[in-house]
């Protein structure tokens, strides 16, 4: 709601329509819970490949350390995509596409370049990917939209 003044000098609420994208916001919400999933779930694979598979010591820590940027770059990239797109500010939208990018190199790595990639890896890595993908898509199209409607007021 905006407040303005009349000739009068009263105070009036204007109502103004919101701008939030929902679609983006449901994917926001569910790929919260999904990339809780991935974290677990490639924990407990990381711990599984390790007690069944040949594994160097420093290979086995850097795998688990990306599991854990990729969870501080998820938990960021989730936050601000949120907060951009509930406050229909165009910066915390910018943010959250240039952090969909580390994201998505997270999800390729999974797929291609893990020690081992069981096809479990393979499918939340996709899953993933499908997520950033739409995401991206969803969060320039909210840009332009916040981006026009603060030109325009």
């Amino acid at each position: 709601a905006v407040v303005s003044t009349q000739s009068t000098g009263a105070l009036v609420r204007q109502y103004t329509a919101p701008r939030s994208s929902v679609p983006l916001q449901i994917l926001l919400y569910y790929n919260y819970y999904y990339f809780v999933f991935f974290v677990l779930i490639e924990s407990l694979a990381i711990i599984w490949k390790a007690t069944v598979l040949p594994f160097a010591s420093a290979t086995l820590a850097s795998e688990i350390s990306l599991i854990v940027l990729y969870a501080l770059c998820e938990a960021l990239r989730q936050f601000v995509g949120n907060k951009g797109n509930l406050t229909e500010q165009p910066f915390p939208i910018i943010v959250f596409l240039l952090l969909t990018l580390p994201m998505t190199m997270a999800f390729v790595f999974t797929l291609l370049f893990q020690s081992y990639v069981l096809h479990l890896d393979a499918i939340l890595a996709y899953i993933g990917l499908g997520f950033c993908g739409v995401e991206f898509l969803l969060g320039i199209v909210a840009l332009v939209h916040f981006s026009r409607s603060d030109i325009s007021t």
